[in-house]
């Protein structure tokens, strides 16, 4: 195949990255990837293994010299989340990522870039087929279905692995390296509804404009969110008017703040040109309190003719807006003693009806698991005091802070001799497969690093080429540096 970046280091790396991006590999449809994993181990002669759940590992033995040594395991996961504008022809099922190039930064036309993980599984390929490096004896893990509840890290057979040192490279930017991360759950609200005939006009509402992006690591950022802000749509109408809920659509990724949501409302014909005039007027009002980031925000309206449509009852559709404005969304609980850390949060991440029932999801996070347990009981209450249904599912343990890291300190050693700067200690309050890999691993020292990317889980995704290079050099020189 040709390379689209071909004559840039690293020349393999990126190859790869090229490679990965023509595979789809979207949460739950990762056989096609781990398949080429298998095939690629095979032909560079390494021994490797795969689950049911799709998960795959291939182990290097160490260089010459370093046999002996302890092992090191490298991880990544293979899939990616799958978002695009909506005006853009791709089926993430079937077609490959179409990779831009823009000076220094590599991006996708008008989808996710996959950067989120695919620097991983391109970084360790690279690793596995050089051999000139000198490292350790390697476990190179590529889990599926991190992006919707961790799945396949929660299913791995550690019995088989050996390492008790773990380098995760999935959490960024360049030169901040991650010690511990929050754990989350999952909360469904199911609203019953069932459709009437009625006589009115039509409104369809589509939000549009906003960035959206990773709900874990932007959720400080008080960026706009398409399902709150429908939800207040839904408030100034109903106080104004008679309003009914045909159908609604918002969001569809647990992990990303939703960007886009889509309504279609039954009102009075009488009261259809002041419907479209409080919805302007609001939007006007939002636009003035978003940040520059949603600069681009706008509610596209249409209408159609007087007609008899089907849509919820009065009462339900009432019940759905009450839902929607009350479901917490944005942090929840901040550590003051830590450069105001996010501890805790809440995403509405999506929202969708049938024409049987009406489902909200959000999605919580929180680094202290006793705040994480009180922050369900709320949402337990908020359901039974709205008629609505709740379910918490997809559980995934936070990674506690170890004081003391050997492998992160050579982290930190190797990065300061190559750019003579300090690096920087966080905890991010995305999840990360390093809480779970703590508790199955006992004994465990890890760290994560990664390179300049943003815009994750948007179609924003981008990724710095020089950093993904000066990552991957670091990466290099902590192997060789674990063989002193």
């Amino acid at each position: 195949m040709e390379y689209l970046l071909e004559g840039r280091e690293p020349k393999m790396a990126l190859r790869y990255f090229e490679e990965i991006s023509r595979i789809p590999r979207s949460s739950g449809n990762e056989e096609a990837i781990s398949q080429y994993l298998l095939d690629f181990a095979k032909e560079q002669g390494l021994k490797a293994w795969r689950d049911e759940h799709f998960n795959v590992c291939i182990t290097k033995p160490g260089s010459q010299g370093c046999e002996n040594l302890p092992p090191l395991m490298l991880q990544g996961h293979t899939d990616m989340v799958c978002e695009k504008n909506r005006d853009v022809d791709h089926d993430f099922l079937k077609d490959p990522i179409q990779l831009v190039v823009e000076g220094n930064i590599l991006r996708a036309k008008g989808t996710t870039l996959g950067a989120d993980n695919g620097v991983a599984v391109a970084w360790m390929m690279s690793i596995l087929q050089d051999r000139t490096l000198v490292h350790p004896p390697l476990e190179c893990v590529f889990t599926a279905s991190e992006e919707v509840g961790l799945i396949g890290a929660h299913n791995l057979d550690y019995s088989r692995l050996q390492s008790r040192r773990l380098i995760n490279l999935d959490c960024g930017p360049e030169g901040v390296f991650c010690c511990g991360s929050a754990g989350g759950q999952v909360t469904d609200f199911t609203l019953p509804l069932t459709m009437e005939e009625g006589n009115g006009a039509l409104l369809r509402l589509a939000i549009r404009g906003l960035s959206g992006g990773h709900s874990g690591g932007l959720i400080h950022m008080g960026l706009g969110n398409a399902n709150v802000l429908m939800g207040r749509l839904f408030r100034r109408l109903m106080e104004e008017m008679e309003c009914r809920v045909q159908s609604c659509q918002g969001g569809d990724k647990d992990n990303a703040i939703p960007r886009e949501c889509d309504a279609v409302l039954l009102v009075p014909q009488d009261k259809l040109d002041a419907a479209q005039a409080l919805v302007k007027q609001t939007e006007e009002e939002i636009r003035s309190q978003l940040m520059p980031a949603d600069k681009d925000f706008r509610v596209e309206i249409a209408a159609e003719t007087a007609g008899t449509y089907q849509a919820a009852s009065l009462e339900q559709s009432r019940q759905m807006m009450r839902l929607m404005v009350m479901l917490p969304c944005g942090p929840q609980l901040r550590d003051l003693t830590m450069n105001d850390r996010v501890v805790a949060s809440e995403n509405f991440a999506s929202v969708y009806t049938s024409e049987t029932e009406c489902k909200c999801i959000v999605s919580m996070r929180s680094s202290n698991d006793a705040y994480r347990q009180d922050m369900a009981a709320r949402l337990d209450i908020l359901g039974d005091l709205l008629g609505a249904a709740v379910r918490h599912h997809d559980d995934y343990e936070s990674w506690e802070i170890e004081k003391n890291s050997p492998i992160r300190q050579t982290v930190l050693d190797c990065y300061k001799a190559l750019t003579g700067k300090e690096g920087k200690v966080v905890a991010t309050h995305g999840g990360l497969e390093c809480g779970i890999f703590q508790k199955r691993m006992p004994g465990v020292d890890m760290v994560t690093m990664s390179c300049n990317s943003e815009g994750a889980h948007s179609p924003e995704e981008h990724m710095e080429l020089d950093s993904f290079a000066r990552t991957y050099d670091l990466l290099k020189a902590v192997l060789q540096k674990l063989c002193q």
